[in-house]
């Protein structure tokens, strides 16, 4: 009884959070456009064999580590991510009825679910870049790992168990070595307006801004002319939408197979 009430509050406050979001990424709806607009075939390719990357990861470590498989999802009955259990409970309350064919409230749960779900994660995972990517463009790689880590470890909290989360962490350090490239190959004065304005930097970004306004300020004068009119701030935002991009396909290929496999098993 306890862990359904759990169930049913974890569910709720999933979709609190989700309605939230949506308000903010309408709000950005230019900024989303930009996302998908963006995507291209190798973003695909790339997100694809990522997931293979951090799938094969999370299996082993769930498999053959102790302790891997301990998450906060264990309370309420769920070893995957907490936004899958609204979806969860709404199908396990209009279960198919036997000999009817293809389960058709599955297919359409899901589906509306995840529709709406993909459609969120452009803004959620712009949130996620600036938070834990903007401000690496001179990191070392200690910090680069340590933070790619505590992103990874930041998903506990969406109730996946510590092996998946560690395995998530690939996928964090991946998103900063795309935002430094992209960090280093654009001087911000190409930067698209609806992204810098949705722009907040964290004070990790401020600090590396100004040491790089600094850094420009001590050149010589033969190089200031040239450098000085580039904004870090600029160079920051555009790169936190070419990490975005990776972050965006990546998610939607995660919940694209997902949906696969219950358009199989309700047709089956």
């Amino acid at each position: 009884m306890t862990t359904v009430v759990l169930r049913l509050l974890v569910a709720a406050w999933i979709l609190v959070m989700l309605a939230r979001a949506s308000r903010a990424a309408w709000r950005h709806r230019r900024l989303t456009l930009l996302v998908w607009r963006r995507i291209r075939w190798r973003h695909v390719l790339g997100a694809l064999g990522l997931l293979a990357v951090v799938g094969t990861l999370v299996t082993t470590l769930l498999v053959h580590v102790p302790g891997m498989s301990v998450g906060l999802g264990s309370l309420v009955g769920s070893s995957g991510n907490a936004v899958f259990i609204p979806l969860e409970e709404a199908v396990s309350r209009t279960g198919p009825v036997p000999g009817a064919g293809p389960d058709w409230a599955l297919l359409l749960l899901s589906t509306a679910f995840f529709g709406g779900l993909v459609a969120l994660f452009p803004w959620l995972a712009f949130i996620e870049e600036e938070v834990f990517r903007a401000g690496l463009e001179d990191a070392s790689w200690p910090r680069e790992l340590g933070t790619a880590l505590v992103f990874g470890l930041a998903h506990l909290v969406m109730l996946v168990p510590v092996g998946a989360a560690l395995a998530i962490a690939v996928a964090g350090f991946v998103y900063g070595r795309v935002y430094r490239a992209a960090y280093a190959r654009t001087d911000g004065r190409g930067a698209p307006d609806v992204a810098v304005a949705a722009y907040r930097p964290t004070r990790r970004a401020q600090a590396a801004a100004a040491r790089e306004r600094a850094r420009v300020i001590d050149e010589p004068a033969s190089r200031t002319v040239e450098l000085v009119a580039p904004s870090p701030t600029r160079r920051q935002a555009e790169a936190v939408v070419a990490a975005t991009v990776w972050h965006a396909t990546f998610n939607t290929t995660v919940v694209g197979m997902v949906w696969l496999a219950i358009v199989l098993s309700a047709l089956a």
